[in-house]
């Protein structure tokens, strides 16, 4: 059966620290995601080489889910879980671009079907 991904591509706070990040990803990031039933895996990925071009972001995020339009939530997103959308909020608040408007510029949210077969 096709999966359905929901790809996240951002960029974090320049300056951030990555190694922290990553210890953030790891032990808090990956609960507050993989708590909900409805998303079915989650990962996420830091480009750390450009071989050939150069991508505009350099962190991505898998997430396979169930049903898209369930996942939107009439434009929530995240299924309307309080827990995600409270963790999202903490996080953008820690590692998101500081200006509101250039933040829009730095996420993008893609809904990708696996082509099965």
């Amino acid at each position: 059966m096709a999966r359905k991904l929901v790809l996240l591509t951002y960029n974090i706070k320049p300056g951030s620290d990555l190694e922290e990040y990553r210890e953030f990803t790891r032990t808090i990031d990956y609960g507050k995601f993989r708590q909900n039933d409805r998303i079915q895996e989650y990962t996420n990925f830091v480009v750390t080489k450009n071989v050939q071009g150069q991508e505009w972001f350099k962190h991505f995020d898998l997430l396979y889910v169930d049903d898209f339009e369930a996942f939107d939530a009439g434009g929530k997103r995240f299924f309307g879980d309080p827990i995600i959308h409270e963790h999202a909020q903490n996080w953008v608040d820690r590692w998101g671009i500081d200006d509101p408007q250039e933040w829009a510029k730095n996420f993008n949210v893609s809904y990708c079907d696996e082509i099965w077969g």
